[in-house]
């Protein structure tokens, strides 16, 4: 009877040891930096003459400064900025030409580190 109890106690201890032990080995040091998730959205709607332009970024619990450029041919038809703590949404509207192309991108930093999204290209 010593035996067997013997053996729980021994398989009770060893599996209580497990899950410990399993968790030291996924979890990252504390002090291996967190890598950022940046979450970036546009999007370029034209009604007539005017280009109506929308922007969020997000990143949670990061400083973010971001700029939203819309362009054609190599020049800036308008830019608007914003800065903030974990989201930052960007819009504003401006007088374009139909029949041309333009391009909407957000650049900016988020805790100092650089960010560029795919600009949005649509023709007037």
């Amino acid at each position: 009877m010593k035996k067997v109890l013997y053996f729980i106690l021994c398989l009770a201890l060893l599996i209580s040891m497990i899950p410990a032990a399993y968790a030291d080995e996924v979890s990252p040091p504390a002090n291996d930096p967190v890598i950022s998730e940046i979450v970036a959205s546009s999007s370029l709607t034209f009604n007539g003459t005017t280009a109506n332009c929308y922007g969020s970024v997000m990143d949670g619990n990061k400083y973010i400064v971001a700029t939203m450029t819309l362009s054609t041919g190599g020049s800036v038809v308008g830019s608007w900025s914003g800065s903030g703590w974990s989201v930052v949404d960007l819009s504003g509207s401006c007088t374009v030409v139909k029949g041309k192309t333009y391009s909407l991108v957000i650049n900016g930093t988020v805790d100092g580190v650089s960010f560029t999204t795919t600009p949005i290209v649509k023709t007037c």
